[in-house]
């Protein structure tokens, strides 16, 4: 009776285990490859590369398609097995790149000087030193009248 109950325990995942429907496997090689560079060298993505004689597309495009297949496999998963066969060129942003820390200061750094630039404008308040407006000028008035009437 264990060693049945073991048996059981132990082929229970392959028994349970489905194959990914063939609309999931679509999916998953176009959502994917819609994320990897070809490598030929033409720096297009996987699935759009037009060059005619591009050897490299084949291989990619079929192992990828054999990657989204096997039900074991996530997005990540299918990633990391393209890296580790045809090399970090087919990453768009490699993942240890410092591109992505680079990014989030940059934005933080204008966050901040766009919020300090708002503040120093909408509270700046005028100094003791400069005169307050006291209305208009009558001179000023007369002569803007004067041009006003020549225009007529």
């Amino acid at each position: 009776m264990l060693l049945v109950l073991l048996a059981v325990v132990f082929f229970a995942p392959t028994v349970f285990a489905q194959d990914r429907t063939p609309a999931e496997a679509e999916r998953m090689y176009e959502t994917v490859g819609d994320q990897l560079f070809c490598i030929c060298g033409c720096r297009e993505k996987l699935l759009a590369c037009s060059h005619n004689v591009c050897s490299a597309k084949d291989q990619e495009r079929a192992f990828l398609h054999e990657l989204s297949q096997n039900p074991k496999l996530d997005e990540a998963g299918m990633k990391a097995e393209m890296v580790k066969r045809f090399g970090k060129g087919v990453l768009q942003v490699p993942e240890d790149s410092s591109l992505y820390p680079l990014l989030f200061t940059i934005g933080g750094v204008l966050i901040v000087a766009f919020g300090a630039g708002f503040w120093v404008v909408t509270r700046h308040e005028k100094s003791p030193d400069e005169p307050e407006a006291k209305g208009s000028d009558p001179e000023l008035e007369a002569r803007i009248a004067n041009e006003l009437k020549e225009l007529d």
